[in-house]
């Protein structure tokens, strides 16, 4: 709208209130009819009228990597797409880190929105030398975390958005338990107050290795996989393995490391000494690989660029 289109918005399916709500506050401030057009439904049933209309010029999306191809596959020739998709973030921790606050950028990244963010911590490579002592103070910090109603005063998670969302979690801890080492968390609390809403603990496992499901499967919730690494080198090989390229964050004392990491990490968001997590709003976002179609990124002036269209005109005197 900012740029000068017309809008047609439509939510997820789980979550459409926010966005209600939003429209409704616009409507009544004195949006002219139109301009903002708000939409729900399945996408199995309203996506395909979105996304081939040859009447829609632009197409911006947020949500799964599959889904995202599903929705490049069926787009008109000339409508262009905007895409942020799925992820499967490293933090590379490094002997020379402060491991207290490696611990920290880990359990930020992690367990924020109980996992359930695009950018969120999913594989820590930590260097061997400091594996234990990070492990250490990483399952203590887990210990300590309280897992409730977001309503609530002191909670640090709360549940997953839906069922459907949390029996995938728990699915992956199970895999997770047959394919590493599991130290902590994954299971589902239940009773009192925990049966008004899909709750589960945060989890840890260990002794992860690159070819296992959990190292390479977005989970999209509160799970973190130990992968242990002898050094830099290796660190960015196995976090460069990935078909996703969304965030990526390391842990280092060594500013030699951190300029390294910013040329060597494949990833569109790079992060030294902070959480994958947690975006500023002016700065431009987006993924390499298949975390997004490479085309443009959201945000920022960046950002407004989908929306415009380069016009050259030529006059003479």
């Amino acid at each position: 709208m900012v740029t000068g289109n017309t809008v047609v918005f439509k939510p997820s399916t789980d979550t459409p209130l926010t966005a209600y709500r939003l429209t409704e506050a616009l409507v009544d401030a004195g949006l002219p009819a139109g301009v903002l057009n708000f939409l729900t439904g399945r996408a199995s049933r309203v996506g395909k009228t979105l996304t081939e209309s040859r009447q829609v010029r632009a197409i911006t999306f947020t949500g799964s990597t599959g889904a995202g191809e599903a929705i490049h596959r069926s787009a008109d020739m000339t409508t262009r797409l905007q895409m942020e998709l799925g992820g499967k973030n490293p933090l590379i921790v490094l002997a020379d880190a402060d491991l207290d606050k490696a611990a920290d950028l880990a359990i930020k990244g992690g367990y924020s929105l109980s996992g359930q963010a695009c950018t969120g911590t999913s594989r820590i490579l930590v260097e061997k030398s400091v594996r234990d002592a990070f492990t250490n103070k990483l399952v203590d910090r887990v210990k300590a975390l309280k897992v409730g109603s977001g309503m609530k005063q002191g909670m640090d998670l709360g549940p997953m958005a839906t069922e459907s969302q949390m029996n995938t979690v728990l699915e992956y801890v199970a895999i997770g338990k047959s394919e590493a080492t599991h130290l902590i968390g994954g299971e589902r609390l239940q009773g009192g107050d925990f049966d008004h809403g899909y709750y589960v603990t945060p989890a840890v496992f260990t002794d992860v290795t690159q070819s296992m499901r959990i190292a390479r499967e977005e989970i999209f919730g509160p799970v973190l996989a130990i992968i242990e690494v002898s050094g830099y080198e290796e660190a960015i090989r196995m976090a460069n393995d990935t078909e996703y390229g969304l965030s990526a964050a390391i842990a280092t004392s060594n500013p030699a490391f951190a300029h390294r990491f910013a040329e060597d990490i494949e990833s569109g968001t790079v992060k030294i000494n902070r959480t994958t997590t947690g975006n500023l709003v002016n700065a431009p976002f987006g993924g390499l690989k298949r975390s997004s179609t490479s085309t443009f990124r959201e945000s920022g002036r960046a950002g407004l660029a989908f929306f415009l269209q380069t016009k050259i005109v030529y006059r003479g005197i």
